[in-house]
């Protein structure tokens, strides 16, 4: 007899919990029929805020990456064309190749001389090209290889 009670009893529990009601209150809500506040949950960003760069200092700042960009930010390739430009400019030599190390603050300048020099005029005029570069780009220590 207390089986069937208990059984009885399970079962009119279980069939309860199954039925489903009609009113609001045991339905989920439903994002898309909420029409109360339409904005606060929205997926429109705020235009006034600025770029997303502008919101979060951890975020990397990708503005001053071309060339026609007049960000303060430093821009290797730009560096690189103007000390380019001062070796070609030069009378006594031309640019081979001229890289930046990681750390940013040295400037590895190879050159190729046009035409013969001798000892101290070679060296009078690598000088004079360490001077015009250094002007021309102070935060870089130069080293300058002849081949």
């Amino acid at each position: 007899m207390k089986k069937m009670m208990c059984l009885g009893v399970l079962t009119i529990l279980m069939l309860s919990g199954c039925m489903k009601g009609n009113d609001t209150e045991n339905t989920a809500y439903n994002l898309r029929n909420d029409n109360t506040n339409p904005n606060f949950m929205s997926n429109n960003v705020n235009q006034d805020m600025g770029p997303m760069s502008d919101q979060n200092p951890n975020f990397l700042n990708l503005r001053g990456t071309s060339m026609n960009d007049a960000s303060n930010r430093n821009n290797t390739g730009r560096d690189i064309d103007v000390a380019r430009d001062i070796v070609n400019g030069s009378n006594h030599f031309r640019s081979e190749s001229i890289w930046i190390n990681n750390a940013g603050d040295r400037m590895t300048v190879s050159v190729d001389s046009k035409g013969a020099l001798d000892g101290r005029e070679r060296k009078k005029a690598i000088e004079t090209l360490r001077t015009k570069l250094q002007q021309a780009l102070p935060r870089y220590s130069f080293e300058i290889r002849e081949r």
